[in-house]
């Protein structure tokens, strides 16, 4: 009996004891509800499409993006004029700039680099 208490606890420890570069990479997945929209204020795009909706404010047109269950509003410099149409959603690929919008002044600025209607 002893014998196999010594034989768990031996084991036990030799497989607890693995270390990390054995272990396989967890991959980030795309559109899980941990992801945020994050500025990317290096010029870049994100490589990912969000889901938007467009609200008409009285300083202008705001796009709130939803990435899982947080939602943020930016300031669109270059949105369509087709695309300015109150809760219009849109699916989109957008770049985070470095300045907050000249029109709606409270919201980041962003880009559009890829914008389409949804349903």
């Amino acid at each position: 009996m002893n014998r196999l208490v010594i034989l768990i606890v031996v084991l036990g420890s030799l497989v607890s004891c693995r270390s990390t570069k054995d272990l396989p990479a967890e991959q980030p997945k795309s559109g899980t509800q941990n992801e945020t929209v994050k500025p990317n204020g290096n010029g870049s795009y994100n490589e990912t499409y969000y889901l938007g909706e467009v609200q008409l404010l009285d300083c202008g047109p705001v796009v709130q993006v939803s990435a899982g269950e947080k939602k943020t509003v930016f300031s669109p410099v270059n949105l369509d004029q087709k695309f300015r149409i109150d809760k219009l959603r849109l699916k989109l690929k957008f770049k985070v700039l470095d300045e907050k919008a000249t029109t709606c002044s409270e919201f980041l600025a962003i880009e559009i680099e890829e914008a389409f209607a949804v349903r």
